[in-house]
């Protein structure tokens, strides 16, 4: 039995010449390299492989959603300033959708993409035992990169995205938080 995908409907992009592409290219490259080869952790922990979600290369629609969902959260991010560390975390307790830096703030964000708001908003799904859920592999992760003392914020980016427009996107800076004690 095929499943049926459901065309997502893409927000319309300006096109970039090719002499921007290949600047941007060359930019993002020589961050790269420079962020490899810092001293600080924030940077270095991009390098480091994490096992990936399986959402990834499953075709479900539902996965599919997620992944476009995931994917306009990145963009959003990237144009607000956010340097985007890891994406897709797997670890036994759960996954961390993004893991960005903004200024010297780790950012732990959660991605909630849906096409109706039959049940609420997409943020509202993130209850108390997800949160903590999210506390405890944000721990872990700072544990394998080495990262202390640290500023360290939870985000949530609610993307209501219906089949036929294009999609809604809020960022909420600060959704929960967790004392540096706790970290």
């Amino acid at each position: 039995m095929e499943i049926p995908t459901i065309p997502l409907i893409r927000p319309q992009r300006p096109a970039i010449p090719y002499w921007k592409r290949i600047g941007i290219f060359c930019y993002r490259f020589w961050n790269d390299l420079r962020s490899q080869c810092s001293g600080n952790p924030l940077e270095q922990c991009r390098w480091i492989r994490f096992a990936s979600s399986l959402k990834n290369v499953s075709d479900h629609p539902k996965d599919q959603l997620a992944r476009a969902g995931e994917d306009e959260a990145v963009l959003l991010l990237r144009e607000k300033g956010y340097v985007i560390l890891q994406q897709n975390i797997r670890m036994p307790e759960g996954e961390l959708d993004i893991v960005a830096r903004n200024g010297s703030v780790l950012v732990f964000l959660e991605v909630k993409t849906r096409r109706k708001q039959k049940f609420g908003e997409p943020s509202e799904t993130v209850k108390e035992a997800k949160r903590q859920r999210q506390i405890t592999i944000a721990r872990q992760f700072m544990s394998i990169c080495r990262i202390t003392n640290v500023q360290v914020r939870f985000d949530i980016i609610s993307i209501f995205w219906p089949a036929d427009a294009p999609p809604s996107i809020q960022h909420i800076e600060n959704a929960f938080s967790v004392s540096t004690e706790e970290m």
